[in-house]
């Protein structure tokens, strides 16, 4: 099984004062700060053996603060030979789609053709969309002719696109991807069913980015694949990204307790889910003002937590038996993990992810990983 290392450049040492709107004293860390050791980080992935690395998208609060992950993965592409390359995901609401088409060509030449999953997703925090002016009821209509023009744009020479809120007249990619296959590597991230279903008839993969249990998950991959199924598609298998803390011991390990504390803090922050009001009246986020969106209640309990099925915390050997008992419930065919989560010191972050790649890494590259009957869809 293929084993990625996910890297989001959080400050969450700086999250309750940017909260709190207090200018009057300095960040404790700088955000250049944070930058660099990730980047540092980033560097250990080839070397130590992991497979792909992956960055997200955000922008505009301590949380993320990647704002185009297409510009870090270029920076790795040209400091790199052999790893792949995935977005955990690029926003599609917040682009205009050819420029979006023409970027994920242009990574995909000057990668060499190591852009392998290109994650998508309609985002959820509300002072992302205002910054950019993009309306968030309009998010699952721009996400879906999104789809059907990079689609278009990364299969036809030229192409033109007609829809409710994009016109493309004829026109070309260039460069022209050096990938025929690139239009099959999108992959879709949805925190509620209607997302899941409208991504599943679009032929996207599933892609799981910890926002939800992975019990949940398991049915989510059944209905997609009876979706495909349906539509003549063949099956798949989801990836999913989970959140890592390697130790010695599973009694050193238990100190990730306090990071994921800050991480729930800082997910409840950005995304404003203390407060209905961000999401009532928002069409296509219902669930959220009602406290049902898979990012909510259904994925973190009525406290909006983290999923504890989500989480790869403990000894070398716990985390190895835990990705085996979870890849039978879910059927993914790999995983990336997220070890910097929190106000987790980063000297910790690559204890982690060196001791992960030294006992773990070389046993789930062995490990099978099938599409288990229970998730197939037949």
């Amino acid at each position: 099984m293929k084993v990625n290392l996910g890297l989001g450049p959080h400050n969450s040492f700086d999250m309750m004062r940017f909260h709190d709107r207090d200018t009057s004293r300095p960040q404790a860390i700088a955000d250049s700060v944070i930058l660099e050791k990730i980047h540092a980080v980033g560097d250990l992935a080839e070397p130590l053996g992991f497979d792909g690395l992956w960055f997200p998208q955000h922008f505009g609060s301590p949380y993320g603060m990647c704002p185009n992950p297409l510009q870090v993965l270029a920076y790795f592409a040209g400091r790199t030979e052999q790893i792949s390359f995935g977005t955990m995901i690029i926003v599609a609401p917040w682009w205009q789609p050819v420029q979006l088409a023409h970027e994920i060509a242009y990574l995909d030449n000057l990668s060499g053709g190591r852009y392998e999953v290109i994650g998508l997703g309609r985002g959820v925090a509300k002072t992302e969309f205002d910054a950019l002016g993009v309306p968030r009821d309009e998010s699952r209509e721009r996400l879906d002719e999104t789809i059907e023009i990079l689609t278009l744009a990364l299969t036809q020479e030229r192409f033109s696109y007609e829809g409710e809120i994009f016109t493309i007249p004829e026109m070309s990619i260039r460069p022209r991807p050096m990938s025929p296959d690139l239009a099959t590597r999108l992959h879709g991230a949805s925190s509620t069913g209607p997302s899941l279903e409208k991504n599943a008839r679009a032929g996207l993969t599933p892609l799981f980015v910890g926002n939800k249990p992975l019990d949940v998950a398991a049915q989510e991959v059944r209905r997609v694949n009876e979706i495909r199924r349906a539509a003549g598609m063949e099956p798949v298998q989801p990836k999913n990204v989970l959140f890592a803390y390697c130790a010695a011991s599973d009694e050193e390990a238990q100190r990730a307790a306090d990071y994921i504390e800050h991480a729930n803090r800082d997910v409840r922050l950005h995304y404003g889910f203390d407060d209905p009001s961000n999401f009532e009246g928002v069409k296509g986020y219902e669930a959220y003002a009602e406290g049902r969106g898979a990012a909510t209640a259904a994925t973190m309990g009525q406290s909006r937590r983290y999923d504890e099925s989500n989480l790869l915390i403990g000894s070398p050997e716990t985390i190895i038996e835990r990705i085996r008992g979870l890849q039978k419930v879910c059927s993914f065919s790999e995983i990336t993990i997220n070890p910097y989560f929190g106000e987790m010191p980063l000297p910790e972050v690559e204890a982690s992810v060196r001791l992960f790649a030294q006992e773990v890494l070389p046993v789930i590259h062995e490990m099978d990983a099938p599409l288990h009957p229970h998730a197939s869809g037949g």
